[in-house]
């Protein structure tokens, strides 16, 4: 069975929450960037991707797509319903690993975001990890499933 690796970026700092509208939420100035300097971060690690899934909602659609742009990547995205912010990680997790590819990348949202790294870790994750606005985790494993994956890095915004 071949390694893979997944890569769950969370959008960067959108407009203020608002209930009716959450899908709506655009970016900001400061979410962009926030995605251009994860985007340069990861670029420089020279790793492809060979699948990008990103939640409908705007501003991880804009993430996406701000991050593609400044990294470099011919990925071309994929809209991905079940990622949104009360995506079931374990039936992503499933759905993940019958995926033919090498390399993924999840545009996503909190909470969704930390609990999918946090189920497919097989160890505890570093102390000071978080998901904070335009943050990627990398994991690494042959199979996606709960506590089957190494936890490789997390890339923060810094600007």
């Amino acid at each position: 069975m071949k390694t893979k690796r997944l890569y769950i970026l969370r959008h960067g700092n959108a407009e203020p929450y608002c209930y009716e509208q959450d899908a709506q939420r655009a970016l900001t100035k400061q979410g962009i960037e926030e995605v251009r300097s994860t985007a340069k971060q990861f670029s420089v690690l020279g790793e492809k991707l060979d699948a990008v899934f990103v939640s409908p909602y705007l501003r991880a659609q804009q993430t996406a797509n701000e991050f593609l742009r400044v990294s470099g990547s011919q990925a071309t995205p994929e809209t991905l319903d079940s990622i949104t912010p009360s995506g079931k990680e374990l039936d992503v997790a499933l759905w993940l690993h019958d995926l033919p590819y090498e390399s993924i990348l999840l545009v996503t949202h909190q909470p969704f975001a930390f609990e999918l790294v946090e189920m497919l870790a097989d160890a505890p994750l570093p102390y000071n990890f978080q998901m904070t606005t335009a943050t990627m985790a990398s994991l690494e494993g042959e199979l996606f499933a709960t506590a089957c994956c190494q936890f490789r890095w997390a890339i923060s915004p810094n600007y």
